[in-house]
């Protein structure tokens, strides 16, 4: 991601149509827009992980750094989760009586 924001910065700027404040905006947002994307999918995995008998904080900021930092990887990173997340567990209500049956 951060090798795609930074690719104008490496054309020379003289090639360019549009002058370097409207490309450090663009750049700018692209960034804010791959943040936003990698917070959410990050947040995404934590709250399914955890809804299953996986480290939810690791998958999380694993998939989150790997978003972030090589958007291919990260993409790969997702598909692997969803493959290999396992069954969503269930929580069942404790056998006895609600009082602990001593009442």
């Amino acid at each position: 991601m951060l090798q795609l924001a930074l690719f104008p910065l490496q054309s020379g700027g003289e090639d360019l149509p549009v002058d370097s404040t409207t490309m450090l905006a663009a750049m700018v947002i692209g960034l804010i827009i791959g943040v936003a994307i990698t917070v959410g999918v990050a947040y995404w995995v934590y709250k399914d992980a955890s809804k299953r008998e996986n480290n939810e904080l690791a998958w999380a900021v694993g998939v989150g750094a790997l978003l972030f930092f090589a958007f291919p990887i990260g993409v790969i990173a997702v598909i692997a989760y969803v493959l290999l997340r396992g069954d969503e567990t269930t929580t069942e209500p404790m056998g006895g009586d609600a009082t602990g049956g001593d009442w």
